[in-house]
């Protein structure tokens, strides 16, 4: 989901405004716009095995008075580490010949993390930019989004920000044309289309964009919108289309739900490789990457949530997330929310996959540690600690399932998809990508409860949903839950060869015999665990030469909380997809 629950984590989600078209790039340059001409070739070894990717552009100089350049590489802290994806034999000439570079410093803005190079001289004329940059490690020590530069499938994936070293200045935009060179009968697919593009962007909407470039396998599921495409690297046939169909009909809900024209384009890229057992997605505008382990199952109801929620961020409107992650609740709590109803309403989950995922969705809440943190709390020890990257997602899932019953029992007309789109288009409009804009549509068309509803959710109060809530087909009621806590402090996921430390006397953890020292030798996906009221957690460990199972609930103490059922006697067989009033929203 640029999801967390099994999923994307990751709330790095920068979703890109629109990307121009030709016709737009020549409607918008100005004089005063610099070009950047950018060159990519993949670099191959003997077997023809893509080691990396090779950079060459050419800035056009500015009107500036003369000056000392500087260039900037996103680190991908803090949801990645950089690891063998460097810049490498770095070159930079003018029109005096070569211009030397201070080592790299460490700069962080609301924009991110970044290495800089600054170069030594006022720089003359146009400059010329050329590196290398090897793929990352297919298993890194730490896994965020998939954004960082892969080999899959005998070519290369990821964003432009896992490679792309740019002028130091976020806000400039470029007249940019970009040009691949490929072996013969390969092809590239990004974002922004098919091989070469040209168009105005600044440094943030470049490196958003995603992109494969290889031997691309390409899909077009028929009886779907014409502007629907599949792009793969490394996935086997008949894998690609069963990944492909599912997400077609899901596309054609969420099109229609936020407005989207069936001709415009919308790319779906996947890429797979054996980079680890959790699948992911990434999402930029009108298209996103999914990342499939190695023979996994493409037809698994989780699989098909990640991708419902990775569409959804890339067909509506965001809100911004610096300078801190305060947006979440919004922005992923919509994708979650609408990931779950609208295949529902489609007819593409079953009742019990249905109640399964809101399920999922209300234990990631209720069993959270950190569930009474506010939002604006939250955004400073989001990344701190264990899993508290989910809450902003359950949180506002849960939010806008509260929202859409209270609408129904206050006699209102609307639903949340209506109140989301009208978000969506003052922000087209021109209103701030903020808080303040989905308060002024509350405002406007809503009243004073809803706006203190959602301040209550911003204070982080308990949100127990009211009747109705998810639809008509499941019944909440509230109950009493554990929250999730592995017991152990270290490492925060369960990954493989890490050592365990930090256990906490007295815990579940405790109990079960784990120790201190003993070695994790095998990657555990907690998600799904931490998305149940009930699971155990069996975590295969090493002490000594002895290796030894040790299984436990993650949970303790006792606070709170909401499940859900389907309600009524044999309601599986007979439940109807509630799609009647996501329907008339759609209409209007």
């Amino acid at each position: 989901m640029n999801h967390p629950r099994r999923r994307h984590f990751l709330s790095l989600v920068g979703i890109a405004a629109l990307f121009c078209t030709t016709a737009l790039f020549a409607n918008t340059l100005t004089n005063d716009q610099r070009t950047l001409d950018i060159t990519l070739a993949p670099v191959l070894n003997a077997d023809n095995t893509a080691t990396g990717i090779s950079v060459h552009y050419v800035l056009s100089p500015s009107k500036e008075p003369a000056s000392r350049p500087a260039l900037a590489l996103d680190t991908l802290a803090p949801s990645l580490l950089r690891t063998s994806d460097q810049v490498t034999q770095l070159r930079v000439t003018d029109d005096k010949g070569a211009v030397e570079l201070a080592p790299p410093v460490a700069k962080q803005t609301n924009d991110g993390n970044f290495q800089v190079w600054t170069a030594a001289r006022p720089t003359s004329g146009s400059l010329h930019i050329a590196y290398v940059v090897p793929v990352a490690a297919a298993k890194p020590s730490k896994r965020g989004p998939h954004i960082d530069l892969q080999a899959a499938g005998g070519g290369l994936s990821g964003a432009f920000v896992g490679f792309l070293l740019l002028p130091d200045n976020r806000s400039e935009a470029f007249r940019v044309h970009l040009h691949w060179q490929l072996p013969s009968g390969q092809m590239a697919v990004s974002s922004n289309g098919i091989g070469d593009f040209s168009g105005v962007f600044n440094a943030g909407k470049l490196d958003d964009m995603l992109f494969l470039a290889g031997p691309v396998k390409t899909y077009a599921p028929s009886g779907h919108s014409d502007g629907f495409h599949v792009y793969a690297l490394g996935l086997p046939e008949e894998q690609l289309k069963t990944a492909a169909n599912w997400t077609a009909r899901a596309y054609e809900a969420e099109r229609k739900a936020f407005r989207i024209p069936p001709s415009q384009p919308y790319r779906f890229l996947i890429r797979s490789y054996d980079g680890g057992p959790i699948d992911s997605g990434r999402s930029s505008d009108s298209s996103f990457m999914l990342y499939l382990p190695t023979g996994f199952d493409a037809g698994r109801v989780e699989l098909h949530n990640l991708v419902a929620h990775e569409m959804v961020h890339s067909l509506m409107k965001d809100l911004d997330d610096a300078p801190g992650d305060e947006g979440d609740w919004y922005t992923e709590g919509t994708a979650d929310y609408f990931s779950e109803i609208l295949p529902w309403a489609a007819g593409l989950y079953t009742p019990r996959q249905y109640l399964d995922l809101v399920n999922e969705e209300a234990a990631e809440y209720y069993t959270n540690a950190l569930r009474d943190v506010s939002n604006q709390q939250l955004a400073k020890v989001m990344w701190s600690g264990r899993n508290a990257w989910m809450l902003p997602y359950a949180r506002g899932a849960l939010y806008f399932a509260d929202l859409d019953a209270k609408l129904r029992l206050h006699h209102s007309t609307l639903t949340v998809l209506d109140l989301v789109n009208a978000t969506s288009e003052r922000i087209e409009h021109g209103a701030p990508a903020t808080d303040a804009t989905w308060t002024a549509v509350l405002k406007d068309q809503v009243g004073a409860w809803a706006l203190a509803d959602w301040q209550h959710m911003m204070d982080g109060q308990l949100i127990m949903p009211a009747a109705g809530a998810f639809g008509t087909c499941l019944a909440g009621s509230a109950t009493q839950v554990g929250i999730f806590d592995l017991g152990f402090a270290k490492p925060i996921r369960v990954m493989a060869n890490e050592a365990v430390s930090g256990v906490v006397k007295g815990s579940n953890a405790d109990k079960a015999g784990l120790r201190d020292g003993d070695v994790i030798a095998e990657t555990i996906d907690i998600n799904p665990i931490a998305g149940s009221f009930v699971s155990l957690i069996h975590i295969p460990i090493r002490r000594g030469t002895s290796p030894l199972m040790v299984s436990y609930n993650p949970r303790s103490g006792s606070v709170p909380g909401m499940n859900w059922r389907l309600s009524g006697a044999g309601a599986e067989q007979r439940c109807p997809h509630q799609g009647t009033a996501i329907a008339a929203s759609r209409d209007r």
